[in-house]
């Protein structure tokens, strides 16, 4: 941008100089030519510098149920949820500093107790992967995070219950939120609010019944504490 202002900067006066003397005259010596043509090619340095972060995530999870029809289901909340979470942020063609990308590898628990059907109470494993932006100031960041994750649903909790042919063990869906952070030295602590939104149904439909299909899907609120350490 700097080297096309000068050379049409110099191509003007050039120009309104010829155009006045009508002998060819120019006011530049080649020294001043030289010097102008090299300040021009100066390239410009990105001030944004990348951040790639490795940290350990604890959460407690408010479980709950969307069903059809109502089961009458109520979840249970748990907190033995933990997550290994790499964050790295980059400037967007190396202008706009606040998109960023978020992995989690996550174990957890999940259930809800039913008043009509028998209660659940699992734990799984899954995988997300986030779009996190970030708003810097100070030593602080504003969060905003979305994306989707995929789970599986690794053993019953139950005493004496098993899997069926009829239970789905498979879950996916989109998680959403937002948080702030704070910087000190090489660590960073986050705190996040998210809304976890399944669109996977927990049961194939005729599990219960041919004629009365049962559509069961998971909706967990989540408070996340994620301890970082940045390895640049």
């Amino acid at each position: 941008m700097r080297k096309t202002v000068a050379i049409i900067l110099l191509t003007f006066i050039s120009f309104c100089a010829f155009a006045q003397n009508g002998d060819g005259f120019n006011p530049f010596t080649d020294e001043d030519l030289s010097i102008l043509m090299q300040d021009s090619t100066v390239k410009e340095v990105s001030t944004y510098k990348p951040v790639g972060m490795l940290g350990i995530r604890g959460s407690y999870q408010l479980n709950g149920l969307r069903a059809q029809p109502d089961i009458g289901a109520k979840g249970i909340n748990t907190y033995k949820n933990i997550s290994l979470v790499y964050t790295y942020y980059n400037s967007l063609w190396n202008m706009m500093p606040n998109f960023g990308l978020q992995v989690a590898a996550k174990y957890g628990e999940w259930g809800f107790n039913s008043k009509y059907l028998e209660s659940e109470h699992v734990s799984y494993a899954e995988l997300s992967m986030l779009s996190h932006f970030h708003f810097d100031f100070s030593r602080f960041r504003f969060l905003i995070g979305v994306g989707p994750y995929a789970g599986y649903r690794i053993n019953t909790l139950k005493e004496n219950d098993s899997w069926d042919q009829y239970d789905n063990r498979f879950d996916y869906g989109i998680i959403g939120g937002a948080g702030f952070a704070v910087i000190f030295g090489r660590f960073e602590l986050q705190l996040e609010g998210d809304y976890q939104f399944s669109l996977s149904s927990i049961y194939h439909m005729n599990k219960y019944s041919d004629e009365y299909w049962v559509i069961a899907t998971p909706s967990n609120i989540l408070v996340n504490l994620t301890l970082f350490y940045h390895l640049f």
